[in-house]
């Protein structure tokens, strides 16, 4: 390959409380009361302090230097919404920092949902929509990009979302590099969206994750990676242009400094050079379009299966999904922070943690639980949005059981009262049969 295109992943949720289900609280501040805070903010400034900081400033330090020396340095983002929240809170220098990179207009940022949030699985996209447009906004209002290439959360991606994101303005879409859906196409190539004009970048999560999960493994028999090993394996690897894409955590805190993470950071885009391998952004190689694709299901980057199954895939993260969504039109009717809280919930973080599974992929989601194990996750969580979801019918007085709307036999949104009946049928009108249902509906809520 001779081009490279090198970009990160930068999240971090509002986690729920550790000890939501044994000691529950029931005045304060709302998001207090939920949220806990204090946790948030050691995680955040741990990392600030080991790989936000060192991380960024040497990306900026080796841009201004590759333009001293006439060769480009180019690297793009996708930050959540949660996090740039948090760097508010307790890192304005990491926001600076970033906010620096963009002037250099070697750096690109993606748009994302705001909330790095799974409301793509939903068969109703709206909120996903609000949050697609919520994040691009933040991230013109942050950088003064408009960003026109799109990552959806942890690569979650299918004929649907690509669509969705062409009609959304967006030219191009990341997305995982497995063979089940390549079928034998090379995933170093830029392809377009058989439907639509979006272009798909696939990740090579081979040579992405020789940096993200085996950099420090001294039983891998490549031990150590060098900048200047890895870059000859690009320049050695068949196609056009590969895209790398990791956890920006990756650099000095899953990896420690002592490991020589960072300096592997600072010396990749000299030996790629050396190489002859130019560092590419998306919007940059989008239009280099080499074939058609089409997806035949749903993939992520996640675990072995790399589809939704690490978010959606037992009875746990379904019952707290559901609980969720039972959640939406009451969030959204009484507004200001309880919709907002609500959005925290819709984090894919919250359903991560709840995943079951054995070896690797139980390791890995074991390494970044912030509870003790899925059933503790599952006891504090789903306790969590049942006594918020709870308060809300309290407010809006309600007594009734709700009204479930159906597609092709799977659920879609939930109504508690006719008010929000209406604003269902207004936003989705596929579902304007189900009036009828109304008058039966609140009848039975009458008796009941």
């Amino acid at each position: 390959m001779n081009k490279l295109t090198v970009g990160f992943e930068v999240h971090q949720p509002f986690r729920i409380r550790r000890d939501m289900f044994w000691n529950p609280i029931y005045r304060g501040y709302l998001e207090e009361r939920f949220i806990d805070m204090k946790v948030n903010r050691e995680i955040f400034e741990k990392v600030r302090r080991r790989c936000y900081v060192p991380a960024t400033s040497i990306i900026l330090e080796e841009i201004e230097r590759g333009e001293e020396e006439g060769r480009d340095v180019k690297f793009f983002f996708s930050i959540s919404g949660t996090f740039l929240e948090q760097a508010e809170k307790w890192g304005r220098d990491v926001i600076e920092l970033f906010q620096q990179l963009s002037y250099t207009h070697n750096v690109e940022f993606l748009a994302q949902t705001y909330y790095h949030s799974v409301t793509s699985m939903w068969e109703d996209l709206t909120e996903w929509r609000d949050q697609v447009k919520e994040h691009a906004e933040l991230i013109r209002s942050y950088f003064k990009q408009t960003p026109r290439t799109f990552e959806n959360t942890e690569l979650l991606t299918n004929n649907r979302i690509i669509d969705e994101a062409g009609k959304m303005g967006f030219n191009a879409i990341l997305s995982e590099g497995i063979e089940r859906e390549l079928r034998g196409k090379n995933p170093n190539y830029v392809y377009k969206h058989k439907d639509s004009d979006v272009s798909i970048l696939f990740r090579n999560y081979r040579l992405s994750d020789d940096i993200a999960f085996r950099f420090s493994n001294k039983a891998w028999d490549q031990y150590p990676l060098t900048a200047d090993k890895f870059s000859s394996w690009v320049k050695s690897t068949p196609g056009q242009n590969g895209l790398i894409f990791v956890d920006y955590e990756t650099f000095g805190e899953h990896h420690d400094q002592s490991t020589g993470i960072l300096e592997f950071l600072r010396w990749l885009p000299s030996s790629l050079n050396r190489e002859g391998v130019s560092m590419t952004l998306p919007k940059e190689v989008s239009k280099d379009v080499y074939d058609n694709f089409e997806f035949q299901g749903t993939t992520s980057w996640a675990d072995i299966r790399k589809d939704e199954s690490s978010w959606l895939g037992n009875i746990m993260q379904w019952a707290y999904d559901d609980m969720v969504r039972r959640s939406e039109m009451p969030s959204k009717e009484l507004g200001k922070e309880r919709l907002k809280l609500w959005k925290y919930f819709t984090t894919s973080d919250n359903y991560y943690y709840m995943f079951l599974g054995e070896g690797g992929p139980a390791e890995v989601h074991s390494y970044f639980n912030a509870f003790g194990s899925p059933i503790d996750a599952f006891i504090n969580e789903f306790f969590a949005i049942n006594v918020f979801l709870d308060e809300e019918l309290h407010k809006l007085n309600v007594k009734n059981e709700p009204y479930f709307f159906t597609s092709m036999d799977k659920r879609s949104s939930v109504a508690w009262n006719q008010k929000e009946f209406m604003e269902i049928l207004k936003r989705e009108p596929k579902f304007k049969s189900h009036e009828a249902n109304l008058r039966r509906w609140l009848d039975d809520a009458q008796e009941n």
